[in-house]
């Protein structure tokens, strides 16, 4: 059972840290970039990570 739990949070981070990159590449260059990509990691990172 503690195979598919590991599996489990494995596809969990993945799936967050592709929705890190998804969010970071609609940053626009013109804005603030790194405010944006802060923005990201907060929403998508911040609860697997920080």
């Amino acid at each position: 059972m503690s195979k598919s739990i590991d599996h489990f949070r494995r596809e969990e981070t993945k799936q967050a840290i592709d929705d890190y990159f998804e969010c970071a590449t609609f940053c626009s260059v013109e804005e603030n970039e790194n405010e944006c990509q802060t923005i990201c990691m907060e929403r998508h990172l911040k609860g697997n990570y920080f």
